[in-house]
């Protein structure tokens, strides 16, 4: 049969990026326990393609996540195992470049604080990563729900304070493994007080207190996770965003850093 997407010419332009993305499939990721931790991904794979060509042969990257996942491939180590997929794209396709990201939710069961009623709390992942003859560069971003109450709320109140949920993003990048958990904890840490997937009435008391006791910022929240980063001797480079969910204003409070260390 005739491939078309081969067929050499000059196509005037060189394109940085071509592939497939919005591409749902399974993914396995090793938890810090040594648990697998089995979610969904929303891939985007890519490579760079050269002007004297036409096309990609672009089923052959589908294709290399079905493998994997026949294999019941598991990502351990982030940065190991993520290099290896894009060496076998860079071999597949014949190409100088190139790209993976992938979207997931990662699953971490947590305790209520005083009752111990478990449950699920889900966190938003993504993974950035790319290849060429030169350098190899990959981001790792973790979405780590918190509750934060207003210090200046509590400053000018006779009595309690308004609170908000804060979305706190992560995004590093790091010269050893690293993982999920580590920031999560490191981001939860930092709130007026942590979100849990299930609470009984001891347990509302005991976050609500921990949170009036814990008065935070947007700016507070971005700066003390940006200071904890940058004595963690794994990372290299940092950006931190938090966006709080106002319950008295009609807008949200944002706050972002950004550094190279």
């Amino acid at each position: 049969m005739k491939d078309v997407q081969n067929i050499k010419g000059d196509y005037k332009f060189a394109i940085n990026k071509v592939g497939v993305n919005n591409l749902t499939h399974p993914i396995r990721i090793k938890a810090k326990s040594g648990e697998v931790v089995a979610t969904v991904g929303n891939f985007s794979l890519a490579v760079n393609l050269s002007k004297s060509l036409k096309g990609i042969n672009m089923s052959r990257l589908p294709q290399l996540l079905s493998e994997l996942n026949k294999d019941r491939f598991i990502i351990g180590n982030f940065k190991e195992d993520i290099l290896m997929i894009l060496k076998e794209i860079k071999s597949r396709m014949e190409s100088d470049t190139a790209y993976f990201e992938v979207e997931f939710d990662y699953f971490i069961e947590k305790q209520a604080p005083v009752s111990e009623y478990s449950g699920i709390t889900p966190y938003k992942c993504r993974i950035e990563a790319s290849l060429d003859s030169d350098h190899y560069d990959l981001i790792l971003t973790v979405e780590v729900p918190i509750t934060t109450l207003c210090p200046c709320s509590k400053e000018i109140s006779n009595y309690s304070a308004h609170n908000q949920r804060g979305y706190v993003k992560t995004s590093i990048r790091y010269n050893d493994a690293i993982y999920l958990e580590d920031i999560i904890e490191l981001v939860e840490e930092v709130g007026s007080c942590e979100i849990y997937p299930i609470l009984k009435r001891v347990d509302e008391k005991y976050v609500t207190e921990k949170a009036y006791e814990n008065p935070r910022f947007v700016e507070d929240v971005v700066r003390l996770v940006a200071e904890r980063l940058s004595i963690e001797s794994k990372v290299t480079w940092f950006k931190v965003s938090s966006m709080h969910q106002e319950s008295i204003h009609p807008h949200d409070a944002y706050a972002m850093l950004e550094r190279w260390k």
